[in-house]
């Protein structure tokens, strides 16, 4: 079984839980202080959200894996169509997978966190195709967070260079999502999906934690 790290219940960071006497006694819970947020929390609150985060950050990475291997590698003319036609240095080159979703994760933090709080966000992963073809050329992105955080949109495009190489274009967070990349998704999900949380999140939501904007951490 995986070992998932426990992270922290307010801004999701990785947080370090210590035993104390009494609670390997049964007596007390063990505790721990996050260092991002300074905020205290119970080490099984924390298991919790680390369980929850790790189980939405691993499902987006199996959609992304197999949506990348069904698409093209496209030479840089085409990539850049694909793209939109942005400024070449908007567009970060990717030398392998890891590196790729780890770059998205950290783009994706918030709908990311609020998933694995049990909030109405969604992260979804589309093949984006030519409107002129209907070629698939790419793969798109969005992120919603929850209309408390005011239903922001996070859209991120992807090509492939070669068989393990990439590139990422993020598009500006503060222009939403472009109309192509809301209709690569309606069709290929149907829509945005609201995420149904794993068990693991039912104590979240009993613990009503406030909608605090995540700290800017590592992911890893």
């Amino acid at each position: 079984m995986t070992d998932v790290a426990p992270r922290c219940p307010y801004c999701a960071n990785i947080i370090r839980v210590q035993p104390t006497f009494w609670s390997r006694l049964g007596l007390k819970p063990a505790r721990a202080v996050c260092t991002a947020c300074q905020r205290e929390c119970e080490a099984r609150d924390a298991q919790t959200m680390g369980a929850s985060y790790f189980h939405w950050a691993e499902r987006f990475r199996m959609q992304l894996t197999e949506a990348l291997e069904k698409s093209p590698v496209l030479a840089e003319p085409a990539m850049v169509r694909a793209f939109g036609n942005p400024n070449k240095d908007e567009v970060k080159l990717m030398g392998s997978l890891e590196e790729l979703v780890r770059a998205c994760l950290r783009h994706q933090r918030l709908p990311v966190v609020e998933m694995a709080r049990g909030s109405e966000a969604a992260l979804e992963v589309a093949p984006l195709r030519n409107e002129a073809t209907s070629a698939v050329e790419a793969v798109a992105v969005l992120g919603t967070s929850s209309s408390e955080s005011g239903a922001k949109e996070f859209e991120q495009i992807i090509a492939r260079t070669d068989g393990s190489h990439y590139a990422l274009y993020t598009y500006p967070a503060s222009e939403g999502a472009e109309p192509r990349v809301k209709r690569a998704v309606h069709f290929s999900t149907g829509g945005p999906l609201i995420p149904t949380p794993p068990k693991a999140v039912t104590r979240q939501r009993a613990m009503h934690v406030p909608s605090a904007a995540p700290h800017a951490a590592s992911l890893q």
